[in-house]
């Protein structure tokens, strides 16, 4: 990519400067001071000098590509007094066309989380015998024949939805025959159960669709590159360099003051409340929780379901728990209708775990704490522990990382321990662990420090690695404590999962966030939708603080719109920037005018403190005057006071 920049841009050169007032000749040029060109006027590129990201210039020509979401219905809710009774029956009508009667189905009470997967279980079976057995007829009763169709509808499918707890059957997506027709029907029958699985009235209803989805580019990158311009004289080097101005422009901007929000935001709301510390939701988080979080992730919204001794601590201290309590989040959920860009594998080479840990004293040697683990389909993917045990004359926690890896038709186990001291466990300590498929190792840090691994005391034993691939698939669930209990108490004020193996954060980046103690009466405040967790999109809401009271801030108008804590970004001032350092290196010895310019990203940002507003008088005077008494002139010269209408008083 690189070398098409640099020819790109030495054709642009070319290509542009002949338009100015005299022909430049272009070439690459060279770092070297002592270089002089054999002519002039003359246009050099000289790079790459530096390589990094630039998120906010287009990405390059992108493609687009039909996807289609197939037909479907999505139950209602199921709650627990809701139960089906067994040997019923369901009746369906797909794609407009194809009939069935499924019989003999199972039943069962929604209080039991297992009903609504074996009844889907059931649902999937029996479509599958319908489809080998040719039990699908046309309106008219006659056995459907249609090879097409009978090929499409292997794609019918029920799947239960474990957050929603609500059934989804969803059709095929549609074939060129039929117009792309695409859809599921409940009709009636003897014995049917539609209405007890939610299915009557469904929650939604809707036929297939194609859509039109545009491709990703490739990521967008920039390179620090060195223009030298030479001419003969002032003036001709003045004219390459308007033409240089208006031809190689750049762009950008970024956020000053970022702050993050630390609940919700509805629609209408006069305050918000800020984090003091924290770290935004990218687009690879797979579940991120704050210390203020009450019941909600961050990455998606899910749900947080906590058993008796786990609770949310007041004043947004974090998340306690104690004894046999758990807090879960479905992690990566199956969606209800098929996704075409849902992966069976969102992290197949690695993901990271990063949580703030801080655990109440009274350890003795020998105790187990569980801290977290994500399962799927009862696999560890990833489980962290502390084990404590004496060393010599201290008391040592040993945190034991272990991930199940798979490796052709088996799995195997990679573990990492690393002691630390039971005192800096109590104190409180962010734990990283970033577990790396291809090497197969879980590589362990500890407030952004890097587990010392020939350090013979915290490292008594090298990790033990297995590559392979990550047992990550969809519905995995994150469990923080452990149904068995644990001896010790136990917070957590944050925990992140992201699905790539990235290494821990800077622990300055969490304090950088602007709380709210640090804005001022007066201060611009803007909430800006954001995907990425840096870059600022379209939506945008801007406001005054007219107040501050803890971490909440009292807005001086109205919110407009819902804004979610995961995918908002709220900041004082955006700052566009360009491209404009410049430098004389005249060689006048020589008589050569030089100019270099430098294309690198630098903002032009504002003051940030707000300013006061000059005052209009130095001391006020008012005169008071009866009601219907004559008035005289106002003292001004050329100016007349009188009286407003009574009957439009109240209308002004």
């Amino acid at each position: 990519m690189i070398r098409e920049i640099l020819s790109g841009l030495l054709w642009q050169g070319r290509l542009a400067l002949r338009s100015g007032d005299v022909r430049v000749f272009a070439a690459h040029g060279y770092v070297d001071e002592g270089y002089r060109p054999s002519r002039v006027p003359f246009f050099s590129v000289v790079g790459p000098l530096g390589l990094f990201p630039e998120p906010e210039r287009e990405n390059g020509r992108t493609g687009v590509a039909t996807v289609r979401v197939p037909g479907h219905l999505i139950g209602t809710p199921r709650a627990a007094a809701d139960s089906v009774p067994p040997g019923g029956a369901l009746k369906l009508r797909l794609d407009g066309r194809a009939i069935v009667t499924l019989t003999g189905l199972p039943g069962g009470s929604f209080a039991s989380a297992a009903t609504g997967p074996t009844l889907t279980a059931a649902l999937n079976a029996k479509l599958a015998e319908a489809l080998t057995g040719g039990l699908y007829q046309e309106p008219t009763g006659a056995p459907l024949t249609d090879p097409l169709l009978l090929d499409a509808l292997a794609d019918v499918t029920a799947r239960w939805d474990v957050e929603g707890r609500r059934l989804a059957l969803s059709s095929d997506t549609g074939i060129a025959s039929m117009e792309f027709r695409s859809s599921v029907e409940v009709l009636p029958v003897t014995g049917s159960i539609a209405g007890p699985l939610g299915l009557e009235p469904p929650e939604r209803a809707q036929e297939g669709r194609a859509f039109l989805s545009k491709l990703r580019a490739p990521k967008a990158m920039a390179i620090d590159v060195q223009v030298d311009l030479w001419a003969g004289s002032q003036v001709d080097l003045a004219s390459i360099m308007d033409t240089v101005a208006l031809s190689i422009p750049t762009r950008g901007q970024m956020v000053l003051r970022p702050s993050l929000l630390a609940e919700d935001v509805a629609d209408g709301a006069t305050t918000l409340r800020l984090l003091a510390r924290g770290e935004p939701t990218t687009l690879l988080s797979l579940a991120h929780l704050e210390s203020s979080d009450q019941g909600l992730e961050r990455a998606r919204g899910g749900r947080v379901d906590l058993t008796p001794g786990a609770s949310f601590l007041p004043a947004s201290e974090g998340l306690r728990l104690s004894g046999t309590g758990t807090a879960s989040v479905l992690v990566y959920p199956l969606p209800a209708v098929p996704d075409p860009f849902h992966a069976d594998n969102p992290a197949p080479d690695g993901l990271a775990l990063s949580l703030g840990l801080r655990v109440a004293s009274g350890a003795v040697a020998a105790q187990t704490l569980p801290v977290a683990v994500l399962l799927s389909q009862g696999q560890p993917v990833l489980r962290l522990v502390v084990r404590y045990e004496q060393v010599g004359t201290r008391l040592m926690g040993e945190v034991v990382a272990t991930a199940t890896l798979s490796q052709g038709s088996g799995t195997q186990v990679a573990e990492t321990r690393w002691r630390l001291p039971a005192e800096r466990l109590e104190a409180g300590v962010v734990l990283h662990a970033r577990l790396e498929a291809g090497e197969g190792v879980v590589w362990l840090s500890a407030d952004g420090t890097p587990q010392p691994l020939l350090d013979a005391e915290a490292t008594p034993a090298q990790p033990v690695a297995a590559p392979g691939v990550t047992v990550a698939a969809s519905d995995m669930v994150l469990t923080l404590g452990a149904q068995t209990g644990t001896p010790l108490d136990f917070t957590v004020d944050h925990l992140h999962l992201v699905a790539e193996p990235v290494g821990p954060l800077d622990p300055a980046l969490r304090r950088s966030v602007t709380a709210a103690p640090r804005l001022k009466v007066g201060d611009v405040v803007v909430l800006g939708a954001s995907e990425d967790g840096y870059r600022v999109g379209k939506r945008r809401f801007q406001a005054l603080v007219l107040g501050l009271d803890g971490d909440a801030v009292t807005l001086s108008k109205p919110v407009e719109g819902a804004w979610a804590r995961g995918r908002t970004l709220v900041f004082q001032e955006e700052c566009f920037f360009f491209q404009t350092q410049l430098r004389r290196r005249d060689d006048l010895l020589n008589h050569l005018y030089r100019c270099s310019v430098d294309y690198r990203v630098s903002a032009l940002m504002d003051e940030p403190n707000p300013r006061t507003s000059a005052r209009l008088v130095e001391k006020p005077q008012v005169d008071l005057i009866a009601r219907g008494a004559s008035r005289g002139a106002s003292g001004h010269p050329g100016m007349t006071v009188t009286e407003a209408d009574t009957a439009r008083r109240g209308t002004i």
